[in-house]
């Protein structure tokens, strides 16, 4: 009587937990893909990437204008490669995209196994006071999305590290184009001792 007990628990958990996974991996329905399809993730795109950062930094640092153009693929490319490199973050096959005004960016977070969970996160983007200003406008996982409270807060979080990584540079032009985003600036002045 009691085996028997237990192993009708033992089932009810069981099935309970399959029925939890399965409804998990099926995502949350309203999960945004990329116009035109699928972007491709190369080495190639990630290294054009890393260099045009370069190239605008060392154009900051002699006076001059930077400008920085960064492409779906490119994002996409350096973004899905480094998580793959480091394997901290549960996140896998990342797709990142400009449009309307906004960032896009979708993925599968499984935090074990056998959940997964179809993600996403939109961002626009502004410059005020010559720095980069995000607000994260939606975060969702599978069907959950997150309160307000949760994307205020990260936007906050997100706003003071990019304050404090342009703190010697003034950005004066930010678009997100279809399948692009461009920011220009210069590096500031420092006073003289």
């Amino acid at each position: 009587m009691v085996k028997r007990r237990t192993a009708t628990w033992l089932v009810l958990i069981l099935c309970s937990w399959l029925a939890l996974s399965m409804a998990c991996s099926l995502g949350g329905g309203d999960i945004p893909t990329p116009p035109g399809g699928r972007i491709p993730v190369s080495a190639e795109a990630a290294e054009r990437l890393r260099q045009n950062f370069a190239r605008g930094l060392q154009e900051a640092s002699t006076g001059g204008e930077f400008r920085l153009f960064v492409s779906n693929e490119e994002i996409t490319s350096l973004v899905a490669l480094t998580l793959q490199e480091s394997g901290e973050m549960p996140l896998r096959d990342p797709q990142i995209w400009f449009t309307a005004g906004r960032v896009y960016m979708t993925g599968s977070f499984s935090p074990f196994w056998p959940l997964r969970f179809d993600s996403v996160i939109v961002i626009a983007a502004l410059v005020q006071n010559g720095q980069i200003v995000v607000q994260i406008e939606r975060a969702q996982m599978g069907p959950f999305p997150f309160p307000q409270r949760v994307l205020d807060t990260s936007s906050r979080s997100i706003n003071e590290t990019l304050r404090q990584m342009q703190s010697d540079l003034e950005v004066t032009h930010l678009e997100i184009l279809e399948g692009e985003l461009q920011i220009a600036g210069v590096r500031r002045q420092q006073p003289a001792p």
